[in-house]
């Protein structure tokens, strides 16, 4: 990786309060021209800024967010819901008790709209779920505070392979904060990665030691194996490039100097 005046890419750690940006701090770096991490404070504020602001300006966020959340009933055949990735588990609370212990199987429910795929890169989230597939399936219980649904909450999670495994000799523990890789090909500061199931929000890389958040949008930390393969979220190319617009604009606003292009000299 280099910068951009040709040399090796140097960037700041992110804060430990920065998490989901939808651009890469040396994207940014290199859309500005810029080199050195003397202004790295100033861009990883304004690229978490700036994706926080795409998030307001859609009413949603590109995240994918571990979470339950708990939903009122006044149509026992069908329930809007907030972007919806993927369903780990669908639960009831069929009598008022405000006990979630009816589990509803996957064949008891359908997420709409269909053929949404939300794991796939031109993927949409799910909006709504219903229970009138016929059949003899029972109708959602009426009334406040009945459903609940565990799930990954958001727009999409679409993950590519970074090409990159763990390379640590043996593993990781659920505390460690820097993972050994084999080599770095696709994995940048201002990713969040996937190992197993835990996403974790890549703070820098340096060499071939990545420096991460551990445990970021609802995930659990985990041990993870040597030679475990590492994945990486990959947001929609439009919520990328308006990350990295806003946050250009941004930064030239806060003054944030840049170097000059200079003409070809032709040798």
């Amino acid at each position: 990786m280099t910068s951009p005046l040709g040399g090796p890419k140097m960037t700041a750690t992110a804060p430990e309060s920065i998490a989901n940006t939808y651009a890469g701090i040396d994207d940014l770096k290199a859309r500005m021209v810029i080199a050195g991490t003397t202004n790295d404070s100033v861009l990883w504020a304004t690229l978490n800024a700036a994706s926080r602001a795409v998030d307001r300006h859609c009413n949603r966020h590109f995240y994918a967010l571990e979470a339950t959340r708990l939903f009122d009933i006044e149509d026992g055949a069908s329930v809007s819901i907030p972007d919806l990735a993927s369903v780990t588990e669908v639960l009831e609370d069929c009598d008022g008790d405000r006990v979630f212990e009816t589990a509803r199987t996957v064949s008891n429910y359908a997420l709409y709209p269909l053929n949404a795929s939300p794991g796939s890169a031109s993927g949409r989230p799910y909006s709504q779920i219903r229970s009138d597939l016929g059949l003899g399936v029972e109708s959602f219980a009426v009334g406040r505070s009945r459903l609940s649904i565990e799930g990954r909450w958001g727009y999409r999670f679409h993950i590519a392979d970074s090409a990159s495994v763990i390379s640590s000799g043996g593993g990781i523990s659920a505390s460690v904060t820097v993972v050994p890789v084999d080599a770095v090909t696709e994995i940048q500061a201002g990713m969040t990665i996937v190992i197993d199931s835990e996403q974790m929000f890549v703070r820098t890389v340096t060499g071939i030691n990545v420096t991460v958040k551990r445990g970021v949008n609802g995930t659990t930390t985990a041990t993870h194996a040597d030679a475990t393969a590492i994945s990486f979220v990959v947001f929609p190319a439009e919520v990328t490039e308006a990350t990295a617009l806003l946050a250009t604009g941004r930064a030239r606003t806060q003054r944030v100097p840049v170097l000059p292009v200079l003409p070809d000299s032709g040798r």
